[in-house]
């Protein structure tokens, strides 16, 4: 990296604050300073706590096939922050950033600006100058008080809603879905993942207070026939009288959960489903930490679940795939409350392996024991646990699979020569 990168990221990162400072006001007062260049386009804005990402980025790589250059924005990144902002798969240069950071650098320290809302900024910007037709973008937070939610999009989409951050966003599910009821704005139209009656309820009531209709996707959608082959799945999708058939480079049924959400947002603004179109979006789109094979031989997998609603998709996604058998290796966030994890894993009946990551999110030794775990199951590096992985492997049909958190990737794979 060039030492002017490197300062200028340097000073970003250290925007990054204890805890989660959430409110809108002082983002509205720094994006007026910029202009408001998020009107400059219509935006399409996607919250959830599980499936927003994978959504939002099938969603922007078919928005692109179909001919519209389309911003993309998502966080948090895997290597570097460049991913958060991307038109069809290329990245934000680094000159954009110095430039923009170095101009806005008085700003951001007069009004306290954080990393997340640095980043925000940038992609709002570099989405106005390169004159995009369409932007997704996905929040960081919640929804009411994230600082994308500044936007008056054209459509709001909700993906799954567990619990996650209860810390932040409440202690229920119910107030969860309200914190991600915020995205929803007067008379745009709601899209709304599958999820469970009591979110459902919270996302309708929000819609009738804001004068707007919502789709329920699993009223919309059938999930007609599915097949795997490998990393992929042959789908089969029906939506009123339209047949989709496409080949998904996703892993899950709630992949094609979160490919029904693309869908029905195209639908819903006015789009002919045209299946060629949407699978050539699907086959440039690059989504990296979703059940990514890192390496066919042995098979290594890497995703980036890290609460239990996206473990429980995980393990079932590894299931429907014939890998059930597969040895997993956990890393997880300090950060996170890991019982309901540990629980989940108990029903795996492959090994399980654990695993410490670099950085100050990552999980201690001791902490891992005091939850229970047996500290002869525990490695220190992730080199070690993978190569304790592979002297456990006794079946050709089984994978081995790492998970529990973002901050994996860098290592990984620069482990497996990936970076």
């Amino acid at each position: 990296m060039h030492s002017d990168s490197k300062s200028v990221f340097d000073y970003i990162f250290g925007l990054t604050v204890p805890g989660v400072k959430l409110e809108l006001s002082r983002v509205e007062d720094f994006m007026t300073l910029l202009g408001k260049p998020y009107q400059a386009y219509p935006v399409i804005h996607i919250a959830g706590t599980n499936g927003k990402g994978s959504t939002a980025a099938m969603l922007a790589a078919i928005l692109n096939a179909y001919g519209f250059k389309t911003g993309l924005f998502t966080s948090p990144h895997l290597v570097r922050p460049n991913e958060r902002i991307r038109i069809a798969e290329t990245l934000i240069p680094d000159s954009f950033i110095i430039e923009k950071v170095e101009s806005w650098r008085s700003h951001i320290n007069k009004l306290g600006i954080t990393f997340f809302e640095v980043l925000t900024a940038l992609g709002m910007v570099y989405f106005q100058e390169q004159s995009v037709e369409y932007a997704v973008i996905e929040t960081g937070l919640g929804g009411r008080l994230d600082a994308t939610n500044v936007v008056d999009p054209i459509a709001s989409v909700i993906t799954a809603v567990s619990m996650d951050h209860e810390n932040i966003l409440g202690d229920s599910i119910e107030r969860i879905a309200t914190e991600k009821a915020g995205i929803i704005k007067v008379g745009r139209p709601v899209v709304l993942g599958k999820n469970s009656p009591q979110v459902r309820h919270v996302i309708e009531q929000r819609c009738e207070q804001q004068n707007t209709h919502c789709v329920y996707v699993p009223d919309t959608v059938k999930i007609e026939s599915v097949a795997i082959t490998g990393t992929t799945q042959l789908v089969r999708i029906v939506l009123g009288d339209q047949l989709i058939d496409v080949t998904l480079p996703l892993l899950g049924l709630h992949q094609i959960e979160n490919f029904t959400n693309v869908l029905v947002t195209l639908d819903q603004l006015g789009f002919e489903l045209d299946s060629e179109k949407i699978q050539s979006g699907l086959d440039e789109m690059q989504w990296r930490g979703r059940i990514q094979a890192l390496q066919v031989d042995p098979l290594v997998l890497y995703d980036v679940a890290h609460n239990p609603e996206g473990l429980e998709r995980l393990l079932e996604s590894l299931r429907q795939a014939s890998l059930e058998s597969s040895i997993l290796i956990a890393a997880f966030n300090a950060r996170k409350n890991i019982q309901t994890m540990l629980d989940l894993l108990k029903t795996w009946q492959g090994p399980i392996l654990y695993t410490l990551f670099e950085g100050h999110s990552a999980i201690t030794h001791d902490m891992l024991t005091d939850q229970g775990v047996d500290p002869t199951l525990i490695s220190h590096t992730l080199e070690n646990a993978y190569v304790r992985a592979v002297e456990l492997k006794s079946s050709e049909n089984q994978a081995i699979c790492f998970f529990g958190s973002h901050y994996l990737a860098n290592s990984l794979f620069e482990l497996f020569d990936l970076n």
